[in-house]
């Protein structure tokens, strides 16, 4: 597929982002639904519901940004590393908050941890790079959405007023 650095999503490519997006948020609602299921047999309850609440609203998330998708004006690369950052920050922040459930982390998760000893060193460290990394990473994706919808003065328009 031979793109230039500049050339812009078209509707067929917005489209399959767009579907993608869609499926992914289904699926990690569906997954925020599963792990309600198991809520008492965490080593950290609350944490387990924090896990079912962020799978929810991060399904709703991408959903919606997916439903964005064909009124972004963006080049194909960025929207393409948008589509990424999107899905693996979800990914990765379910797998995290599960792993805080499951194992009772609590380095990260002050509020739901609360009288939790600390867990396993190694595990804990690599959850609070992964919630620092995927932090950024939806917030920078925010951005380039915002950016993607900005207001477009058309060509046609500037020709008209002068």
């Amino acid at each position: 597929m031979s793109e230039t650095v500049s050339s812009e999503m078209n509707s067929i490519q917005s489209e399959a982002f767009k579907r993608s997006l869609l499926w992914h948020g289904i699926f990690i609602c569906l997954l925020g639904f599963v792990a309600g299921l198991f809520i008492p047999l965490y080593a950290n309850p609350r944490a387990g519901l924090a896990t079912h609440l962020l799978g929810i609203t991060q399904g709703v998330f991408i959903a919606v940004i997916g439903l964005s998708y064909p009124q972004l004006k963006l080049p194909l690369w960025v929207a393409r590393a948008n589509f990424w950052m999107l899905l693996i920050s979800a990914y990765v922040g379910m797998i995290v908050e599960f792993l805080a459930a499951a194992f009772g982390l609590s380095r990260m998760f002050l509020i739901t941890a609360m009288g939790l000893p600390e867990g396993i060193p190694w595990l804990e460290t690599s959850t609070e790079i992964a919630i620092k990394n995927i932090s950024i990473l939806t917030i920078l994706s925010c951005f380039i959405v915002l950016f993607g919808l900005r207001q477009i003065k058309s060509g046609s328009i500037l020709q008209e007023k002068s």
